[in-house]
């Protein structure tokens, strides 16, 4: 009789250490208790008089199918466009907070005409 070998899995998923670097974990229950008992949003930035949000939050889950390992998003939310509301992915805490500030930046010269 022949084996069967187990599927691949399609996600991989993260925690962060202390310094908020990600590590990976192979028990998704414990990967789901830790996302349920820590703070995820890094930065959020509320532009009130245009109602737009900035968001960066950390996601933690790769898909493994592909290599991509965007395990924080930055999410813009409340433009007056819909196709302005996008979502970029960054493997790094550091990647994803310098990209925050760079879409707050440019929203606001875009809000400002400068």
């Amino acid at each position: 009789m022949k084996s069967r070998s187990a599927p691949p899995q399609r996600q991989r998923f993260y925690v962060l250490d202390a310094k908020n670097r990600p590590v990976e974990v192979f028990d998704r229950n414990e990967w789901s208790r830790w996302m349920a008992e820590n703070e995820l949003i890094f930065r959020r930035t509320l532009l009130e008089e245009s109602g737009v949000t900035v968001t960066t939050r950390f996601r933690g889950v790769a898909d493994a199918s592909t290599g991509e390992s965007a395990l924080f998003v930055t999410r813009i939310a409340g433009m007056e466009a819909r196709d302005q509301n996008e979502s970029y992915g960054a493997s790094t805490l550091v990647e994803a907070l310098e990209r925050h500030e760079c879409i707050v930046q440019k929203i606001l010269r875009m809000l400002t005409g400068r």
